[in-house]
Order: structure tokens, then C-alpha cells, then sequence
């Protein structure tokens, strides 16, 4: 099973990654993680490998209007 979605996150200066063979996995992890933390979490969901853009999907700042949209289905 390929691990196509990676969320990473920053809590108290600690940074997680986390991979997932699914978007609808990954992006549940982000919502747990958001609904936990609040919108205002550093957080990014990359594809396929931890880089710059264009491997970001969600950078922080979509992370934020997609929890503060209440966070409505997404599809690559």
C-alpha cells in the first residue's frame, strides 16, 4: 500500500509527520487535528513526499478557511 498523503504538524515546537495511502484518511487525520488544536494549528497536508510546493496540497493557510469553513468535503 503506497503512502501517497503526508499530514505534518507542529505542536509546542514538536514537528509530526504522519503518512496515509488515502486523501479521505489523511484529510480525517487534519480534521481531528484541527477540531483538537483549533483552525489555527500549523499544519500541511503534502503529496507523495515532504517538500515545497508543488507537493503541498493544503498549506497552512488553506488548512485554516477549510476549519474555518467547517470543513466541507474536498477531492484532488
Amino acid at each position: 500500500m503506497d503512502e501517497k498523503f503526508i499530514v505534518v504538524w507542529t505542536i509546542d515546537g514538536e514537528t509530526t509527520r504522519i503518512p496515509h495511502s488515502t486523501q479521505d484518511a489523511a484529510l480525517h487525520q487534519a480534521e481531528r487535528l484541527l477540531r483538537e488544536h483549533g483552525c489555527d494549528l500549523d499544519i500541511t497536508l503534502h503529496l507523495d513526499e515532504i517538500s515545497e510546493p508543488p507537493s503541498i496540497w493544503f498549506n497552512k493557510n488553506r488548512m485554516q478557511r477549510w476549519c474555518l469553513a467547517g470543513f466541507p468535503a474536498v477531492r484532488i
